[in-house]
């Protein structure tokens, strides 16, 4: 029914609350002069009993009494700012109760509950509330965001977070939070318990909830913090056998270590680890340390050998940097004996980026007979995107290219659509440009008319020849 209303007030394109709208259109919304008249006699009790009773009629005649209490009557200013934040939890706690029950709702409610929990943020911000007022928003607060079903998670424990001032009310926050079955909210509670100074409690919380990387990383920096580097490691290397997938962090974090101390042992038991793993990028994170630690210690043999393991396992979007390192680090005889090997990986990589290598290195019929054997449609992720290699070939291959851009133009064609005759009149003018460079502006006019000839019934696509004239 309330949704209803207010889609009637949209409707009407009423900026005034639903309840107002409907007494407008009823005749019973009263000017100032009116209520001034029919409340000409009465005294301070009659007053104060009618505005008692409007605001058992709405929330918006209560927020109007708190307003006006907390610009012009100081003594209870408090009162009525407390008042007011009990008022947006009621608002915010309806809607987050129904999107518990439904699992979601309407955008707009949504909203709504969003605005009345940061204005209570704001509050307990600006203002000296009471923990016995505080902590009675906290634990309704606490009880919808267990329930888990709304969405408004992280919102509210922002919100609850700002409710808890001391360190005893923020222990309070972290306690509840810690029992909870979230990882993610138990690890927030142990830096709860972190910032307030209670190093003992957010150790057991900690360790009850090892579940990342990061979580063991963790564990680690507060050993060393400590001076306890036996157990630093040993909580390194219990992460690297529990978690499963990326462990870069982990090994980001120990392999400096034991370069550090140049305990070549640990690292061997480490690389051994590592390409047990099987993953590339634990690979290429570890390869990574033992590249640079080769090349402190100036061993060639161990510094090819990381780069050419960095080559096989590391990113497309590394590839390119490590080329050049390799080009730069490798002695001539290792690069001209790995050279083709390492084409044929960043081939697998990054087609683009090989084709690129080839063009520069005056192998330019490897990336014509790709482009002639590469029948697939124009689009972005074609590695002749806006002929990025068709354009520079055609200097040294006219005829090639012009049979392909012939092709492509042909291709479009073969299906209407205004997208498609918009390529076929860029490949076209590019043909046009080609052909009158190579001296055969005449068999351009030709084939020209030929193709206009054939293609006469489509009238989008004769309308966009236009621009070839």
């Amino acid at each position: 029914m309330r949704q209803a209303i207010k889609q009637i007030g949209k409707q009407r394109g009423q900026k005034q609350d639903t309840i107002q709208f409907i007494m407008m259109e009823k005749g019973i919304c009263m000017d100032k002069k009116t209520v001034s008249k029919l409340l000409e006699n009465a005294g301070k009790e009659d007053l104060i009993g009618i505005i008692s009773q409007m605001s058992r009629c709405g929330r918006k005649a209560e927020q109007c009494i708190t307003d006006w209490c907390i610009s012009n009557n100081e003594k209870y200013q408090k009162k009525a700012i407390e008042m007011e934040l009990e008022r947006h939890w009621e608002e915010a706690r309806e809607v987050i109760q129904m999107f518990n029950e439904y699992g979601g709702g309407p955008e707009s409610d949504e909203g709504d509950a969003c605005d009345h929990l940061w204005k209570m943020d704001e509050i307990v911000k600006s203002h000296d509330i009471s923990w016995e007022k505080r902590v009675v928003i906290l634990d309704e607060m606490l009880e919808e965001f267990f329930a888990g079903n709304s969405g408004f998670d992280d919102i509210l424990i922002q919100v609850a977070e700002s409710f808890c001032l001391k360190n005893e009310e923020k222990r309070y926050l972290a306690d509840a939070l810690s029992g909870g079955c979230s990882g993610y909210y138990r690890g927030y509670a142990a830096q709860i318990y972190k910032s307030i100074g209670d190093q003992e409690q957010f150790l057991k919380t900690k360790l009850a909830n090892l579940q990342y990387g990061s979580d063991y990383v963790e564990i680690a920096r507060y050993y060393a913090k400590e001076g306890n580097q036996k157990k630093e490691l040993e909580y390194i290397w219990k992460g690297l056998e529990a978690c499963t997938g990326r462990l870069d962090e982990l090994i980001d974090y120990v392999a400096p270590i034991y370069i550090k101390e140049k305990n070549d042992a640990e690292l061997k038991r480490l690389h051994q680890f590592v390409l047990k793993t099987k993953w590339d990028f634990n690979i290429f994170a570890l390869a990574k340390h033992l590249y640079g630690y080769a090349d402190e210690k100036g061993d060639y043999q161990s510094e090819k050998q990381q780069l050419l393991l960095i080559l096989d396992t590391c990113d497309k979007s590394e590839l390119k940097k490590w080329f050049g390192i390799c080009k730069e680090k490798l002695q001539e005889e290792d690069w001209q004996e790995n050279y083709e090997k390492i084409l044929e990986k960043i081939r697998n990589k990054d087609l683009k980026f090989y084709l690129d290598i080839c063009m520069e290195n005056g192998r330019e019929e490897i990336v014509l007979k790709y482009l002639q054997s590469s029948h697939g449609r124009y689009n972005y992720w074609d590695v002749d995107y806006n002929q990025y290699f068709s354009k520079r070939l055609a200097e040294k291959y006219p005829n090639e290219i012009l049979e392909l851009y012939w092709e492509k133009v042909n291709n479009y064609l073969h299906i209407s659509n205004n997208k498609n005759y918009e390529l076929a009149v860029s490949f076209l003018k590019n043909i046009k440009t080609l052909m009158k460079k190579n001296d055969r502006q005449a068999e351009w006019e030709a084939k020209f008319r030929e193709l206009k000839d054939k293609h006469k019934r489509k009238r989008n696509f004769m309308d966009l020849l236009g621009s070839m004239k």
